[in-house]
């Protein structure tokens, strides 16, 4: 049997496809654009920064490493290293601005040395999930988790990683 080959115009064929695939995308982008009314996801865009916005008091700290001892509930909460040193929590507090700024402030004292440890930077929010963007030189906040007006979040003191916990006020 003969093959037959195809001797047409092969721009013919792209016309063709790129038609196919122009009406596909059409489509799609018609079918993704209708308003169920419901959510459509994790890709969903981040909420208003204004929906969280507020201040939001530290109420406790915890250590996710290894190489502090001490430790407790609420505040103030005080930690020591291998050395000895001892860092206590005392107080903070959490500013979540309306146009997507934050700003943190952490009252503490390490040794005998009272400290303030700051950041400040830009925020997004999705469901429950925080993201926090330093502008700091020395970045504090990176991620929270935001459950009612309660907040736990993952910060760095000292080289050190925390969790801290935050209550609207």
């Amino acid at each position: 049997m003969r093959s037959r080959r195809h001797t047409a115009d092969p721009t013919r064929w792209l016309r063709g496809f790129l038609a196919a695939g122009a009406l596909a995308a059409i489509s799609f982008a018609s079918a993704c654009n209708e308003d169920s009314g419901g959510p459509t996801g994790p890709g969903d865009d981040p909420e208003a920064p204004g929906e969280i916005s507020g201040s939001y008091a530290l109420s406790g700290v915890r250590h996710l490493e290894g190489r502090l001892n001490g430790g407790g509930a609420g505040l103030p909460v005080t930690f020591t290293d291998d050395a000895g040193t001892p860092l206590t929590f005392q107080n903070g507090v959490l500013t979540l601005a309306g146009d997507g700024s934050y700003s943190l402030f952490v009252g503490a004292v390490f040794g005998d040395t009272e400290v303030e440890l700051t950041d400040e930077g830009t925020y997004s929010h999705a469901g429950g999930a925080v993201v926090f963007t330093s502008t700091a030189e020395s970045q504090r906040l990176s991620t929270g988790m935001l459950a009612g007006t309660a907040m736990t979040a993952v910060s760095q003191f000292g080289g050190f990683e925390f969790e801290i916990d935050v209550q609207r006020q």
